[in-house]
This record gives C-alpha cells, sequence and structure tokens, in this order.
C-alpha cells in the first residue's frame, strides 16, 4: 500500500483543496457590497469644471483648449446675475471689451465668447449653463463672425469639439455603466493623479505656447477681462489679402439648431438678443464681399422673424480701416474699443432708453 492510496482512503482532504469556491464566493460577496454601497451614494448633480478639465491631465493644453476651459470653467464661478452677457465665438472673445461695456453703461456684464468651432450648438451650451448657475441676464448680445453661421456641422473641428464639450459638461449621472463604480473612474483616476495635493496634477500650466501666455495666465487674464481677451497683434492686412479678394460665405442651416435653442432661452427668460457681425477690414470692400455678405445678412434676418425679441445690428456691415484688424473674423485692442464704444452708443439709445 502506497502513500497516496493509504491518503484516498484515510477520506482525508489535502490541505487547501475546497477552499477556493468559498474565497471565491467571499470576494464576490465583497465586490457586490462595495458596487451596492457605491450605487446608494449619492452623486453629485453639478460637475466641478475646474478640478475635471476639458484637457488631458497629462498633455500640456494648447490655447484654444485653455480659452475654452476657462470661459465655460468661469461660467460656473460668476455666482452672480449679469446684466449684460456677450455671447458668441472668437470675434466676440476679443472684439468686445466687458469692463469697459460695464463702465460706460452701468451693467455688470460678462463676456462667454469662445471659439467658431464650439459653433452655435456649442454657444447654447454655454449659455444654457451659464443660465443654470447665475440666472438670465437682461439683455444679450449674440457677436459672431461668418464661422458660427456658415460651418457645417459635418465639418472636422466642429464635429469634434461640439462632441467634446457636451461630454465635459454632462452632468455625472447622465452616463449609464455596467457597474456603479465605473461612474466615478474619473473621480479614481484624480486621486491617484492628485496624490494626496488639493487637486490634480496638470502638466504645463505655465509653459507659453509661441505668442500666447500659459494657461495660468490665459486663467488668469480672463477672470480679470470678466471673459474678454483683446489681443495687442498687429498684421498687415492689406498684404495678407491682397486685392480683389474673393471671399462669399453662405448661410449653412445646420447653425439653426444652436440659434433657435438661444433664441428660446430668450423668449423663455425675457431678455432680448442682438445679433452682431464682426467688422471686416476695408481691404475686403469689393463687390463680391458685399454681395456675399447682402444674402448672409438676409438669410439671418429671414431666420429671426419668428422671433420677435431678437434683433440684427445695422448696418450689418461694417468696414474697420486695415489697421483695427488682424483678418476677416477678428479686430485688434484698437478695433476692440472702436467696436465697444459702437455698443455703448447702441444700448444706451435702445435698451437703457426703452427702460426708462
Amino acid at each position: 500500500m502506497n502513500l497516496s492510496t493509504s491518503n484516498s482512503e484515510s477520506g482525508k482532504p489535502t490541505a487547501g483543496r475546497g477552499r477556493w469556491p468559498v474565497a471565491l464566493l467571499l470576494a464576490a460577496a465583497l465586490a457586490l457590497g462595495v458596487e451596492a454601497l457605491v450605487a446608494a451614494w449619492p452623486r453629485p448633480d453639478r460637475k466641478d469644471l475646474v478640478r475635471h478639465r476639458i484637457y488631458n491631465p497629462n498633455v500640456p493644453p494648447d490655447i484654444a483648449e485653455s480659452i475654452v476651459q476657462w470661459q465655460v470653467a468661469h461660467a460656473t464661478l460668476v455666482n452672480e446675475r449679469q446684466d449684460l452677457l456677450l455671447l458668441g465665438d472668437s470675434a466676440c472673445l476679443i472684439g468686445l471689451d466687458a469692463g469697459l461695456l460695464m463702465e460706460r453703461t452701468g451693467l455688470k456684464t460678462w463676456n462667454l465668447g469662445t471659439f467658431g468651432f464650439i459653433y452655435t450648438t456649442g454657444q447654447a451650451d454655454i449659455l444654457d449653463l451659464f443660465i443654470e448657475r447665475n440666472g438670465p441676464p437682461r439683455f444679450l448680445i449674440y457677436h459672431t463672425s461668418h464661422y458660427s453661421f456658415t460651418a457645417s456641422l459635418r465639418k472636422k473641428a466642429v464635429r469634434t469639439w461640439v462632441s467634446r464639450l457636451r461630454k465635459w459638461l454632462a452632468p455625472p449621472e447622465s452616463a449609464r455603466y455596467l457597474l456603479p463604480s465605473l461612474r466615478y473612474r474619473q473621480e479614481i483616476r484624480d486621486a491617484f493623479l492628485a496624490l494626496g495635493a488639493e487637486g490634480v496634477s496638470y502638466s504645463g500650466l505655465d509653459q507659453p505656447r509661441d505668442r500666447w501666455p500659459s494657461d495660468n495666465e490665459i486663467r488668469r487674464r480672463l477672470w480679470e477681462g470678466r471673459g474678454s481677451l483683446l489681443d495687442d497683434q498687429r498684421v498687415d492686412v492689406e498684404e495678407e489679402l491682397g486685392d480683389n479678394l474673393v471671399w462669399e460665405p453662405r448661410f449653412h442651416p445646420d447653425c439653426m439648431d444652436g440659434l433657435r435653442r438661444i433664441f428660446e432661452m430668450a423668449g423663455a427668460h425675457g431678455f432680448p438678443v442682438l445679433i452682431l457681425f464682426n467688422p471686416l477690414p476695408e481691404q475686403a470692400d469689393n463687390p463680391v464681399v458685399r454681395k456675399a455678405m447682402d444674402k448672409l445678412e438676409a438669410d439671418l434676418k429671414e431666420r429671426v422673424q419668428p422671433y420677435p425679441w431678437v434683433r440684427v445690428y445695422e448696418p450689418f456691415l461694417r468696414f474697420y480701416p486695415n489697421d483695427l484688424c488682424l483678418d476677416m473674423r477678428h479686430v485688434n485692442r484698437r478695433g476692440a474699443l472702436r467696436n465697444t464704444e459702437e455698443m455703448v452708443a447702441w444700448i444706451q439709445e435702445h435698451w437703457l432708453a426703452d427702460a426708462e
């Protein structure tokens, strides 16, 4: 009789045999208990857009990411109702001085300008966020270039940024996951990245970007400028555009979804909207450009007819001296000051005079 036969006949289990199923059951029970606790844990209604930023913690943000990040995050940090909101693309961002508007009109003012590739869809999302956190304004100036009216939602930059913005703004409970703990994967990731510090350690926030300052400096300037970021750059527009410029932007129906939402928010909350198109350089003043702009104006006015609280600024087509412009979509600091003064005069003549 050998040892193996003896052990088998003895009926005594070999060491360790039969324990694995019990251990697995205990582990499964523990995991289910943890998931049950996580499922019962109260979830925040709002995402912290400073802690959870739109850019990757491990990659230094580019200038577009910094501006979108802080224009949107600041909308959640203002914590006070504004009399006048400025909304739009980069023409709004660098083309209107919120501080000067506030000083000259007495209206508490904030600039929500971002970029054309955020599109009317993203601009509507940002306005909705601002109203949710701070309440509706008394007045809204929607200041934009041709990009927001003429680009298609299928355009790669628009498609990418609109999707990215919406994922970032989505409330924590909006997505469904197989396991409740997956809902907190970003919190867990950020906790590891923070390594016990107050917040996540993001990379390259003090690095300048070519002619643009660092992310931290952009953050400071946007906050102190109440969302405006005037540009001191100088461009030889005459040389850049040349003679006999051919420029024919056309209204694209894709933009109407975002515009409709902006107009309906204004109607629901009872504030008027002024649509303002950015000035063009005198170098672009030719029959081809004038014809295209007349058609764009006519298409836009047709779309706003169902919304009597929405007005289009006149003259829709404005030409500024070349030395006040950067290109067909932007003005420099001196152009922005002239543009702002025009808005001060219009607001005083129309909105404030009507309120008296």
